[in-house]
């Protein structure tokens, strides 16, 4: 088994399809489970940094670190440690404009600049129990590349409405272009993002898209992220993550309280507890999925052992 076998791309084929809250909310949670885990940001809009509250903080380097560490040929170290318990982070930002460029004159020059976040990881790798990182938007960027290279698995938030399930499509395509350098890569699963409460048949034809584009219908995720726009502008605005956000919901002092004493008293959306109950059940489908192909792996590895 690669000692890159537990790294996990988000990545999508449009924008808008909730890529870095999935990202965000999935680290979290298997953090809290108990798994050491590593949330690198290949985003220079930095929403990940929003997402855990860090972004004003003093170790947030702008993707320096990544961006100097690609450059030189080292290897990567968290730069923010602790953000959450079990939880560490390379942020992105701003700088990694500049990695953009290194990867394109690499590729320019005919060498290979898709494997640099590769050979960056396999030196931390085996600290972690899971690594995910979180890609930008565009599925043209030099970065999503680099990402793709890395991964074991990918991830693949996407809404229902025919230009997602075209980015869909782009995206799938990419992911088999790059097993020419990393051929282990391979989708874990698509994942339905702000959909409505009673949306069954739009599902049932995202199955059958997903289907079409991916090759197995069994590619789409039973969870499903539902749309609730205020608990997620909540937990961004106040860097909490959403099962942090329902713990707040279901602690949260009656209002007659703090009006009582001449405070305003805090609202808290209250769809949060629903939409964090989504992503439990999302990060557990996708650490069962990962589990079940380790296993299915070590059981053929057995097997060919016994017939050599």
């Amino acid at each position: 088994m690669s000692n890159l076998s537990r790294v996990i791309t988000f990545a999508t084929g449009k924008g808008g399809t909730g890529k870095t809250s999935c990202a965000a909310n999935v680290a979290g949670l298997a953090a809290q489970a108990g798994w050491r885990t590593l949330l690198i940001d290949l985003d220079s809009q930095a929403n990940l940094g929003h997402d855990l509250g860090f972004s004003e903080s003093e170790g947030a380097d702008h993707g320096a670190h990544l961006v100097n560490t690609l450059v030189t040929g080292g290897t990567l170290t968290p730069v923010l440690t602790g953000v959450r318990p079990n939880l560490d982070v390379i942020p992105g930002g701003s700088k990694l404009d500049d990695l953009e460029d290194l990867v394109l004159g690499r590729q320019r020059r005919g060498e290979d600049g898709r494997i640099l976040l590769r050979e960056a990881l396999a030196g931390i790798a085996e600290e972690y129990d899971l690594i995910i990182i979180d890609t930008p938007p565009s599925r043209r960027s030099a970065l999503v590349q680099l990402a793709l290279a890395a991964a074991r698995w990918i991830v693949i938030p996407t809404k229902s409405d025919r230009s997602s399930i075209e980015g869909l499509r782009v995206l799938a395509e990419q992911v088999v272009k790059i097993r020419e350098v990393n051929p282990e890569i391979d989708v874990l699963g698509a994942v339905l993002f702000g959909m409505g409460a009673s949306a069954t048949a739009r599902r049932r034809f995202a199955r059958e898209d997903v289907r079409n584009v991916l090759g197995d219908a069994d590619l789409l995720c039973d969870s499903v992220i539902r749309h609730a726009e205020a608990a997620a502008d909540d937990a961004r605005e106040k860097g909490r993550l959403i099962h942090e956000l329902a713990e707040v919901v279901h602690n949260a002092e009656p209002y007659w309280k703090a009006l009582k004493e001449g405070r305003r008293p805090e609202r808290i959306a209250g769809s949060a507890p629903a939409l964090a109950e989504d992503y439990v059940l999302l990060a557990d489908e996708l650490i069962r999925r990962v589990g079940a192909a380790e296993e299915a792996e070590a059981a053929s590895a057995v097997q060919e052992a016994a017939t050599a």
